[in-house]
């Protein structure tokens, strides 16, 4: 995948482990992620996500145990999508104070994955499943 850096150094993202599915993201500048607001981090570089896949933007694990989520759950980068990476971060209920994160440190991962388009029609009836229409908690606890 081609990688556009956009700061003055910039540390390029990297699989740290053989077998990792998601590629760490470096923060490009020292960030401090306030409470109860939007946090907007510019990631420092643009990307040539390819054709036929895209990218998923995500907190890490040992970000998350921090009470750090995306903005609107995980973030999606099309293939066709040439401008900068951008993540909207928030502090969930766990966190009553700001977080400050350094430069070089890692908080956010993307994972690539191909997709498939599905053509959509519209119709009064779908085909019947054991499952039905049972929603959340469907198969118990």
């Amino acid at each position: 995948m081609k990688i556009k850096p956009l700061v003055k150094d910039f540390i390029i993202p990297e699989y740290k482990r053989e077998l990792s599915g998601g590629m760490d993201i470096y923060l490009q500048q020292d960030i401090t992620l306030s409470v109860g607001v939007d946090n907007v981090i510019n990631l420092g570089f643009a990307a040539e996500v390819p054709e036929g896949h895209v990218a998923l933007l995500l907190p890490r694990s040992s970000a998350g145990m921090k009470g750090i989520a995306l903005r609107n759950t995980v973030g999606i980068i099309d293939a066709d999508y040439r401008g900068e990476w951008i993540a909207h971060i928030t502090l969930d209920s766990i966190c009553d104070k700001p977080i400050t994160y350094k430069r070089g440190e890692r908080i956010l991962q993307a994972v690539i994955v191909p997709f498939n388009k599905v053509e959509i029609e519209l119709s009064d009836t779908l085909s019947q499943t054991g499952r039905g229409d049972t929603g959340f908690g469907g198969t118990g606890k």
